[in-house]
């Protein structure tokens, strides 16, 4: 079993956390790997804005920019 934990820095890691660690996984053997300066971005929001971007660059019609659509609503309620 693999279990990741993230954190925004070092000072997040919390003598409970370490307790819990061990209480966990107390008698399994246990890996530690340290990334030192690199932000953590899941796969999963990865292929979401992968996705996304295919989304865009296919069907660009379908989506709205927010001040577009405000100023087009200004003039609609000019004209009321």
């Amino acid at each position: 079993m693999n279990t990741t934990f993230h954190f925004a820095s070092v000072q997040e890691i919390t003598p409970d956390i370490i307790d819990v660690i061990k209480r966990t996984y107390e008698g399994k053997p246990v890996s530690l790997y340290v990334r030192e300066g690199e932000t953590f971005v899941p796969e999963w929001q990865k292929e979401e804005v992968r996705r996304r971007d295919a989304i865009a660059r296919n069907a660009p019609d379908y989506l709205l920019d927010c001040n577009t659509v405000i100023a087009e609503l200004e003039r609609e309620l000019e004209m009321i």
